[in-house]
């Protein structure tokens, strides 16, 4: 008897994360994930295959492409159980229509295998259980976007494991803390992305951003934060509306639906007056008229694409960059092959012939957590916690967190597995 952990995805990479869990007393497991990734010249990668008729259900842990943009590939000739809250369902249904109409030539599933999908989901709140052919999964708040969760499951062997998704373990704006399920685990499949790395205390940086935000805005200079549409617009469109209410705020590009979206599902928010308030002020962008008048007068723009990618963002920058008093402000992870990174780096856009003679400024205001959050999660369960399998993360990530629950959980076997290992716990 044991438990078979089929990792599919995210083995040493972040992104296009997929793990395959079975009892070895049923014939049918849980696909945990089942995300997608982009190579270099932004081609989709998608995680190994499992027949679909080795599942008992598929669990979304959260909406972000990596963790779902390959799950309607199992609805072309099947229709899996496929559980998630509900803002994760509407998230994933914004996100993936828009991946599939910049790079359906390359994705096998078309708009109709994601709306069998849709139609083939059980929608899961916070603190609910759900019974999947034997396998009792449970969820609870991740922390990491609206909607994120951890998920945890009682196999039909009586084994406890917790898969994680991605998580964040401290406050922010508009997302509670991760909420570990009361209880024990014997088993943790964990996100590593950050697993080398502390990130600085959330206040200070948070203090930092709005001093910024506010120098240049008494300079009469406008800010541009180019900020992910998920997650980071709404964070940060909270966070200067709150502290600074006298200031003019933009709302452009796709932040702005998922916005509702947020207003929608308002009670997974820390607060959600909070964020209803900062979107009553915010202006948000719906023309080109609008768009031209968001700099004619200081004032805050926040808009996607958080690496600068594409989106409106691009329009703003060529607008602003050449003004010293106007600030450029980056919020988002930047991956080394981003625009982002490159005007970080050089200060400027070599394809798009910008150069940027603004203040440039980047603040970590990551949503996962660092070495250390990560490693708590493993303390909380530390009286019965046996196994712990690091993904989502690239290997000196997986090899710093690796040694860090080591000499903290002697006893507890780290597991750091490649695309395609299997498992046995």
């Amino acid at each position: 008897m044991g438990i078979e952990v089929r990792v599919l995805g995210g083995g040493g990479e972040v992104g296009r994360t997929g793990v395959f869990l079975r009892d070895s007393s049923r014939n049918k497991g849980l696909l945990l994930d089942y995300g997608v990734g982009f190579d270099d010249y932004g081609r989709p990668l998608f995680p190994e295959y499992v027949k679909p008729s080795d599942l008992a259900g598929i669990v979304i842990s959260h909406a972000h492409l990596d963790h779902v943009g390959a799950a309607p590939l199992f609805y072309i000739s099947t229709k899996p159980r496929v559980v998630m809250t509900k803002p994760t369902l509407e998230v994933s249904s914004i996100l993936i229509k828009d991946m599939l109409k910049i790079s359906s030539y390359y994705i096998d599933y078309t708009e109709e295998e994601l709306n069998e999908m849709i139609n083939s989901s059980i929608v899961l709140d916070y603190g609910s259980e759900l019974d999947l052919d034997g396998y009792n999964i449970a969820i609870s708040n991740a922390g990491h976007i609206i909607g994120s969760a951890l998920t945890y499951i009682d196999t039909p062997s009586g084994e406890r494991i917790l898969f994680t998704g991605d998580l964040n373990t401290v406050n922010t704006y508009t997302i509670s803390a991760a909420e570990p399920w009361p209880g024990e685990v014997e088993a943790i499949i964990i996100e590593s992305t950050y697993g080398g790395v502390e990130h600085p205390e959330r206040h200070i940086v948070e203090k930092s951003l709005v001093e910024a935000v506010e120098a240049t805005i008494d300079g009469g200079g406008v800010v541009l934060i180019p900020a992910f549409s998920v997650g980071r617009s709404q964070e940060v469109l909270t966070m200067i509306a709150s502290e600074m209410p006298y200031v003019d705020i933009y709302l452009d590009g796709m932040s702005r639906e998922i916005s509702r979206v947020y207003l929608r599902n308002s009670k997974y928010l820390r607060n959600p007056d909070l964020f209803r308030k900062a979107l009553e002020v915010a202006h948000v962008v719906r023309d080109w008229s609008d768009r031209r008048r968001a700099f004619r007068k200081p004032s805050v723009i926040i808009s996607s694409a958080g690496m600068l990618k594409g989106g409106p963002a691009l329009y703003y920058l060529k607008k602003l960059a050449d003004e010293p008093k106007n600030a450029i402000i980056l919020v988002s992870y930047q991956s080394k092959d981003s625009p982002g990174h490159e005007v970080l780096e050089t200060g400027s856009i070599a394809d798009l012939g910008i150069s940027v003679k603004a203040k440039l400024m980047w603040f970590d205001l990551s949503s996962h957590a660092g070495r250390r959050g990560l490693l708590n999660i493993a303390l909380h369960y530390r009286g019965s916690l046996r196994t712990v399998i690091l993904v989502h993360g690239d290997n000196e990530s997986r090899d710093k967190l690796t040694k860090s629950i080591t000499e903290a959980l002697p006893d507890v076997k780290v597991y750091a597995p490649v695309n395609g290992e299997q498992i046995l716990i």
